[in-house]
């Protein structure tokens, strides 16, 4: 898709405006913008810029169970394994914030189960900690399976 001079206006002050809570493709994921990182990802805007613990817009869509936009951003080249200061990959993310949509598509686009956090723990591991939802322990299950 071509951007026409006011789209690149409108991604230049949508960039402007978000920048004030961080970098504008990483604060556009968090609140769920999905326009503004659709604008953002097709301007070219870098994919891996970094949240406040070193997470990447990815992280916070997973965080916020924003799997349309974590689908923009996985088709647009992110980093799906990055992770953050704790260690953490989106896939890990989302199971923390009991996000069963973000789950399901970091698993389909091939997420790495088997990352360990500093702390030594994977997303198999996380996923089997009380609170998480039964959902997500089965999406977790599925996937075991399917590389096992």
């Amino acid at each position: 898709m071509d951007l026409s001079p006011a789209d690149w206006v409108n991604a230049s002050l949508t960039e402007a405006l978000l920048a004030r809570e961080g970098p504008p493709l990483y604060v556009a994921a968090k609140l769920g913008c999905v326009a503004a990182v659709r604008v953002m990802t097709e301007a070219g805007t870098h994919l891996e810029v970094l949240g406040p613990r070193r997470e990447r817009a990815v992280h916070a869509a997973a965080a916020g169970g924003h799997a349309s936009i974590a689908a923009t951003l996985v088709s647009a080249g992110c980093e799906i394994d990055a992770q953050d200061e704790d260690g953490n990959t989106p896939l890990i993310t989302a199971i923390l914030h009991g996000q069963a949509g973000p789950v399901e598509l970091l698993l389909a686009v091939g997420a790495d189960m088997e990352i360990m956090r500093v702390d030594g723990l994977t997303a198999v591991h996380i996923a089997q900690l009380p609170g998480t939802p039964k959902n997500i322990q089965e999406l977790i299950l599925l996937g075991q399976d399917e590389l096992g």
